[in-house]
């Protein structure tokens, strides 16, 4: 292609400059506001596009998820510009830590006797270490550096020692060793952090980084393969970066050299996590001299003259006190205008709101600006003015943001950790205390085995308040709160005349004995109101709207982290009592200190028709028309610890860089200058008599605020558009089924509940997906019967500690023969396997569409796609309509792979596992038969469906019940399912999750509503099930799948018919979502 067909539109000759210089070292110093991300977008075109650079050879990697949403979105539409569709996978685009994965599991993930650590988020990690605090509080001289009172703050303290010791790649075991007793103290409570992550079998987030680096430190032969395989790395925010991530990039760029970092080292402010300023300011010392290209990216497109003036002479310091010198840290740099109608006016302002800080009058002055910025018509919507503090739980930021709201103006801040003090959480927080009698008592007395903080304790009784008030409101909800508390309270293990059983058995059906948990609980509850009424807000309305819906998706994922983590999925007579304690006296007490923050979205960070505040850390890389920055009382903190000096100074790889002295005045610098770099229009500097001494030489040369009287339009909020990645199964398939369920799982994230039937699948599909890659990997020789056994057990022993699920001995005999009878059909064709969990995808403008190919084999001429199923095959004869969903996504497969290997595909296979044990078990019903009576509920013989549910129970369903409701999707091995011809309509064969009309006349649609304390249960008609529950569980699973199905094809109907009501089908329907139609 010739130079000629790049677009070079838009590029100023700095940016072109970055983009043409490829090979070799590249650093590109980028200030704010002057197209980093368009330059480095630009330059990955240009190398795919004009130097024939394969886009696998290329690694772009950036700091926050954020930044790689909008990178890989970026690229793809800058491809589609071109109409070059490529396939996203094959790019290295992605955080250091997503990257590094990606690295590991490609090259250490086929053996598959390893059994992978499971992941800790921060969260957890802290958690981890809170709850075992004791195995370190008795280590000498740990009173001296972990000075906190609180366990939660130690174990934060001990999380922040051993990330930068890990990240620093100090030997920890040297440490041990040295003459020093406090870095000894330090060496032991590494050691003691790490066997305590080995024997809880999990890895912490800096371990994703420290084990990468291991990786190609001790396998040559990996590393040699990488740089192989990858010819250009790109870096962005370098000025982020920490020694183990800089040690990563140089190792995998070897002798090519090919790294462009791009960053603004006056932008650099995360030290706290890691970052060091030198990996910026260093890079062209990595190199000989000159052999660097410095490429400095200063014409500015974002800010106002007078704005950019403004924070060019806060970083030069020409208006500051004289308290240090940037010398040699700090490139030296200034940004200028490149706007075209830039106002000529002032643009920065101080507002002063007076002495005694921010009284009433002060915040009347801040509330009358943007009413007045309104009015003036400057701007049209709130979200067009930002507050950045340095902390948004700071007391000028919660007490101003209070007071805006209360005069009308929405308030966006969901990391200002209100989450708990949201109504929804409270009352929800408050119901499920009820629950438990026992608790209740406790609370009452103030008498816990687990003590909790007065202040804990206040909010406690506080959610129980609320709570009582809505049982008084809504009978329904009180029944079912008195209900369940005596249920638990009446719990008595087995061989007792009491157990979990409702006392009227018309609740008991999805409730069986000892087979509910927290999560059962909180589903029961969000079907009363008010939590039904915030769950049908709209989902495209402001996300203030939606936020009680977001924090209760919250709270139920918090849950199903506690059922994992403390392995209390059920509750039991054994737990009844222990399970309340370490909920609410551990783990939300916890998560009450932490703080939660609640959702942003990323496409969205300036909701419409709220003003934002946030700390001036979440506003990197954002952009205002109108800032305003709090926090000038601020004073420079000297935040160095005198341990973690001593150990930089002799067990860090490289020298200290920066003077101790002087770092707390440069972050401090950094800092501010991130924030008044975010403003379009204005820029205004909130102060008051007790004003920084740092800032008070600049704020004494603003004009007031009161001054401005001026009607220019500002800009918007800047529109970012991250493309959504769908997957075929977990999305695509969902919203086939249900696109209410969609709704719930996928939109607001709703942890999924009793999922044991999906652990099958997962197992089956991993155990072979072991044999696969082994294959691959040059060892047919080793796939046997034995083998696969040995993989299958350790992939059960994983899927058991990542996800607490335990499937009965039945169910594990059921999938490991599914894999057994596999390798035996198929035994002779083995040596055919070409590649396994083949990840492709379809870039479009608006998203992209994901999938992963189970199996692609190989002839010479051609392949052939396989997609694993472990559920039962749908009967087609006559119904080719019934897998038209599976036919349409291995189309896409068959383009995709046609496209990427230049290999035609011949044939297209659904490989249903399950098929031939059906057979075997029921040979005097069949296959259809078996397949007809679960999707149709066909009357049977109680006997034959006792056996039904036997096998069902075996296939990962553990309530009988579930077999009503399970929607058997298409699954079975057809061969020639498609022929050579994939587009053969004749071929074709469909799965239609929702029953068709033919099987549930029209005439038979009547229901019947029964209106019982303010709510409404809907019975089918009497042909189809008996209104008084009477029925045996065989007629009552016979036509439950009917009846889901009919209900979730009508569901907008009948909420026509009663409008905001809810519609209470867990009486028949275990799979608590379905409550939430």
């Amino acid at each position: 292609m010739n130079s000629d067909s790049f677009n070079w539109d838009r590029i100023n000759e700095q940016q072109r400059q970055a983009v043409l210089v490829s090979d070799g070292p590249v650093l590109i110093i980028a200030g704010p506001g002057t197209g980093k991300t368009f330059t480095l977008v630009k330059r990955v075109a240009y190398l795919v596009m004009e130097k024939n650079v394969s886009p696998e050879r290329i690694m772009v990697v950036t700091f926050t998820e954020k930044a790689a949403k909008e990178l890989l979105t970026r690229i793809s539409n800058e491809f589609l510009n071109y109409n070059v569709n490529i396939n996203m996978n094959e790019m290295y685009i992605g955080t250091f830590h997503s990257v590094c994965l990606r690295l590991m599991k490609e090259h250490l993930g086929g053996a598959p006797d390893e059994n992978s650590k499971r992941m800790m988020d921060a969260f957890e990690q802290t958690y981890l270490v809170c709850r075992n605090i004791d195995e370190f509080r008795f280590l000498k001289n740990y009173s001296k550096w972990i000075t906190a009172n609180e366990p939660w703050q130690q174990a934060l303290d001990i999380c922040t020692y051993v990330n930068q010791i890990m990240e620093e790649l100090v030997d920890f075991e040297t440490l041990q060793k040295d003459s020093d007793e406090d870095v000894r103290f330090l060496g032991k409570l590494v050691a003691r952090y790490t066997a305590l992550l080995e024997r809880h079998g999990v890895m912490d987030f800096s371990a994703i980084q420290t084990e990468t680096y291991r990786m190609l430190e001790t396998h040559p032969e990996i590393l040699a393969n990488i740089r192989q395989k990858l010819d250009y790395i790109m870096v962005d925010e370098y000025q982020d970066t920490n020694y183990i991530q800089e040690q990563i990039v140089f190792a995998i760029a070897g002798d090519k050299k090919n790294i462009c970092v791009v960053g603004d080292d006056d932008q650099g402010m995360y030290r706290f996590r890691g970052a060091t300023i030198r990996n910026i300011l260093e890079f062209p010392d990595k190199f000989a001299a000159d052999e660097c290209k410095i490429i400095k990216l200063s014409q500015n497109y974002r800010s106002e003259d007078k704005i950019i003036q403004f924070y060019n002479r806060w970083m030069q310091n020409v208006d500051g006190i004289n308290l240090f010198n940037w010398d040699k840290y700090r490139f030296d740099k200034e940004i200028v205008p490149a706007r075209s109608d830039s106002f000529p006016g002032d643009s920065v302002f101080a507002c002063d709101y007076g002495d005694g800080g921010l009284t009433g009058a002060g915040k009347k002055k801040v509330l009358d600006i943007i009413n007045r910025l309104i009015a003036n018509g400057n701007i049209n919507n709130f979200n067009q003015a930002a507050f950045l503090f340095r902390s948004v739980k700071s007391k000028e930021a919660s007490e101003l943001g209070s007071y805006l709201e209360q005069n009308g103006i929405p308030v966006y801040s969901p990391r200002s950790d209100m989450f708990f003090d949201r109504m929804e959480v409270k009352q929800l927080i408050g119901c499920i205390m009820w629950c438990f009698n026992d608790y209740m008592d406790d609370l009452k007395k103030n008498h816990f085995n687990i003590e909790i903080p007065e202040k804990l304790k206040s909010y406690y009784i506080g959610c129980v308040k609320l709570a009582m008030t809505l049982m008084k409101q809504n009978k329904g909800l009180q029944t079912y709160i008195m209900d369940i508390m005596e249920k638990i309270r009446n719990l008595k293990g087995a061989g007792t005349t009491s157990d979990c059983r409702c006392e009227n058995e018309n609740e008991s059906e999805n409730e069986s004995e000892h087979e509910w948990g927290l999560l059962d609980i909180f589903y029961r509850i969000i079907s009363f109101e008010p939590f039904a009424l915030y769950l049908s807000a709209d989902l495209n309305g402001n996300i203030t709207e939606t936020r009680a819906a977001r924090n209760l998706a919250e709270l139920s994922r918090m849950i199903a982290r506690f059922n994992f983590l403390h392995d209390m999925h059920k509750i039991t007579p054994e737990n009844k009592t222990v399970l309340p304690e370490e909920f609410f006296n551990i783990y939300i007490k916890y998560l009450y200190i932490d703080g939660v923050g609640e959702y942003e979205d990323e496409s969205e960070y300036a909701p419409s028709g709220c003003v934002s505040f946030m700390t001036i850390h979440q506003s990197k890389g954002l952009e205002f028309p109108v800032v305003v920055v709090g926090s000038l009382n601020s004073k420079v903190k000297d935040t160095s610890n005198a341990l973690m000096s001593a150990v930089e100074s002799r067990f860090y790889h490289r020298p200290p860089f920066e003077p101790l002295e002087n770092i707390k005045y440069f972050d401090f610098w950094r800092l501010y200058y991130t924030a008044f770099s975010r403003a379009q229009n204005m820029l205004i500097l909130m102060a008051g008599d007790k004003v920084g001494k740092y800032f008070l030489p600049y704020i004494k040369s603003l004009p007031g605020i009161e001054t401005w009287n001026c009607g220019r339009r500002f800009g918007t909020v800047k529109d970012i558009h991250y493309k959504h990645v769908y997957s075929f199964t977990s999305h695509i398939s969902v919203y086939d089924g249900c696109p209410m369920q969609y709704k719930f799982y996928k939109e607001y994230a709703f942890a999924q509940n009793k999922m044991f039937h999906t652990s099958v699948g997962s197992l089956v599909h991993a155990t072979l997906e072991d044999m696969n890659k082994c294959i691959i990997s040059g060892n047919l020789e080793r796939v046997g019967e034995e083998t696969i056994t040995e993989w299958f057990w350790l992939n059960y022993a994983g899927m058991q500690e990542q996800t607490g699920y335990f499937l009965t001995d039945e169910q594990q005999t059921n999938a490991l023969n599914q894999v057994i009878r596999y390798f035996r059909h198929r035994k002779n064709e083995l040596g055919r396997v070409w590649k396994a969990e083949e990840e492709i995808n379809l870039v479009l403008p608006d998203y992209i569409l994901q999938g992963i190919i189970d199996l692609v084999e190989s002839d010479e001429d051609a392949v052939e796609i396989v997609d694993y199923k472990t559920g039962p095959k749908p009967v087609i004869e006559g119904h080719p309509e019934r897998v038209e969903h599976y036919r349409k996504q291995l189309e896409i497969y068959a383009y995709l792979v046609e496209k990427r290997y230049g290999r035609k595909v011949k044939r297209m296979h659904l490989y249903y596992t399950t098929n031939e044990y059906i057979n075997e078990c029921f040979p005097d019903i069949g296959y259809e038969r078996f397949i007809e009576i679960c999707n149709y509920g066909t009357e049977i013989g109680e006997k034959k469906y006792k056996q039904i549910i036997k096998l069902i129970k075996a296939m990962g369903v553990i309530d009988p019940l579930e077999f009503g409701k399970r929607k058997f999707m298409p699954d079975m091995y057809c061969e020639d399912l498609f022929d050579e011809n994939p587009n053969d309509t004749a071929s074709i064969i469909e799965s239609k999750v929702f029953m068709k009309d033919s099987f549930f006349p029209e005439a038979d649609r009547n229901y019947e509503y029964k209106d019982i304390d303010e709510s409404f249960d809907i019975y089918m008609p009497k042909k189809y099930i008996k209104q008084d529950y009477s029925a045996d569980e065989s007629e009552i699973a016979a036509v439950s799948m009917v009846f889901v199905r009919h209900i979730h094809r009508h569901y907008l109907s009948l909420r026509k018919i009663m409008p905001g009501q809810r519609f209470c089908l867990w009486r028949i329907i275990s799979d608590q979502m379905q409550i939430l139609l």
